[in-house]
Parts: C-alpha cells; structure tokens; sequence
C-alpha cells in the first residue's frame, strides 16, 4: 500500500541547522488525508527531495509494522494531477462522512 504526501520539510544530515548521528534523511509531510507525519526518505532519493514535492510513502506491512518510507519522487503534471485525484476522493469521503475531523485515523496501528 502507498499514500501520497507534500513535502513540508526535508530534514537532512548536511543541513546546518540539523545535528544528527547518521548520514539518514527524513521528511515531514502533509498527507493526501490532512494527517501531518515524518517518515524516512530512501537513501537514492535524499539528495534530490525538495520542499513541495509531491512524494508515494510506502506502508507495506512489514513484521515490525509499516514501512512508511518515501520510495518516489512526483513532479510536473504526474504530480499536479495525483495530488488533486487523492484531494478530491478525501472531499467525497468527508462529504459522505466517513471522515471525521475529531479523530483522524492513524497510519500505523
């Protein structure tokens, strides 16, 4: 299973404004559902992930949970026209109500 995310913030390990132990890059996202959340960037796409990009997060189950890694990188129109099609969707489920402000759902769990 993926979700599709914005990129709010890149936090990555040559940013000055960024103390860390390895050499990981992590991003926090704005969610396709409004869930706000950082998950992992893979190693491959550190270097080019940008603030505003739209992202695929990979939730396949593993032993120890999801994996809630970002594995692809979406720009221009793909990007443009995918986050509009997950936008509108979470429009009809809020409209139908099954979404509910007060109790987002969790992602992991």
């Amino acid at each position: 299973m993926y979700h599709i995310g914005r990129v709010l913030e890149v936090f990555a390990a040559d940013d000055k404004s960024i103390v860390g132990f390895d050499n990981t890059v992590q991003a926090m996202l704005d969610m396709w559902d409004e869930n706000l959340i950082t998950v992992g960037v893979d190693s491959h796409l550190g270097k080019s992930l940008k603030k505003d990009d739209v992202v695929l997060v990979d939730y396949t189950n593993t032993q120890t949970g999801p994996r809630m890694v970002v594995v692809k990188v979406l720009r221009g129109e793909l990007a443009k026209r995918s986050w509009k099609q997950y936008k509108e969707q979470f429009e009809k489920m809020r409209t139908k109500g099954t979404v509910k402000n007060v109790n987002k759902q969790s992602y992991v769990g």
